[in-house]
């Protein structure tokens, strides 16, 4: 959706303010020997949060995040439609918007929103099951909440396939927590503006709405495939990644806009296990960013790049 992304870029970015504050708060130190962060590097130590709820600190997580919501709404909402036309409710199912990329895009919303009231509910007490399970819900909530307003916009409308996408995003960190499949590839997203096709038909245009210049990765982990006697032999951080974009005909309206893929080299940056929570939790938000490396891309046609998204 168009408007959407910068109303939960600004969420994301509050409730980002909203972890920072919360992991202020965690122990001070962890154990060196904490876990084996190669195969378990979101399992948490017996001793590391215990589960007891705390009403104060309950009561301060729903405070900030309505504060968080509350900007969103005054900083987006109230200088956008909403305040002004609107129609009868209606849905619409944009399942073509962009080639399909921007439900990527609400996915990797909901991915942020997770992690965010993940850390939110686990520093106010409650058990780790608990808080994965709390946060998914409440990303579910907020894409609800706000699919629901853009239903009685004259321009948009109510999108399942966004809510849908944002709420599976909102789940991605309780699955990488329980799933195994998950310790051998990370979701990622990466972002340079190499084309202003976007701009150019947008006067009020947002990063987040910039397809033709954004590639959501999946990203491979290799050392932790290999049999024990073969690590040694391969670096634990370098990692493989395959990526989708689409070309800039989105925005131009030429005909025939295709989507693009790509292979690249990447690093997986919790292989360098550091061990404090505070570190544990940057290294965690950093690992969803595909960062600059070799790329060539594949489909529609063969190029390669040697600091992909950055293409010279």
């Amino acid at each position: 959706m168009k408007k959407n992304h910068s109303s939960l870029l600004i969420v994301r970015c509050l409730l980002l303010l909203l972890l920072l504050t919360v992991s202020s708060f965690a122990a001070p130190y962890d154990p060196y020997t904490w876990r084996d962060s190669t195969w378990d590097y979101r399992s948490e130590d017996s001793t590391d949060i215990a589960a007891n709820v705390s009403v104060p600190k309950v009561a301060g997580v729903a405070s900030l995040t309505l504060i968080a919501y509350g900007a969103a709404y005054w900083l987006v909402f109230e200088k956008g439609w909403w305040d002004d036309d609107r129609s009868h409710f209606h849905f619409e199912n944009d399942f073509d918007y962009a080639l399909n990329l921007d439900k990527f895009g609400h996915f990797a919303a909901g991915v942020i929103l997770g992690e965010s009231f993940y850390e939110g509910y686990r520093w106010a007490g409650t058990s780790e099951f608990q808080a994965y399970l709390f946060a998914g819900l409440s990303a579910m909530m907020t894409h609800v909440a706000i699919d629901v307003k853009d239903g009685y916009s004259p321009e948009w409308g109510f999108s399942i396939f966004d809510v849908l996408s944002g709420t599976l995003g909102g789940f991605l960190p309780m699955a990488e927590r329980y799933i195994p499949v998950f310790k051998y590839v990370d979701l990622k997203w990466s972002y340079w503006i190499n084309t202003k096709a976007y701009y150019r038909q947008s006067e009020t245009g947002i990063f987040t709405d910039d397809y033709c210049n954004q590639t959501f990765w999946a990203s491979f982990k290799p050392y932790r495939l290999l049999p024990n006697a073969a690590r040694q032999y391969y670096p634990s951080w370098l990692a493989v990644a395959a990526g989708l974009s689409i070309d800039e005909k989105v925005f131009t309206r030429e005909p025939h806009p295709r989507r693009e893929v790509y292979i690249a080299l990447d690093y997986d940056l919790e292989a360098f296990r550091p061990q404090s929570r505070m570190a544990r939790t940057i290294i965690k938000y950093l690992n969803y960013f595909k960062l600059p490396a070799p790329a060539i891309q594949v489909y529609p046609e063969f190029n390669w790049f040697l600091l992909y998204p950055i293409k010279f």
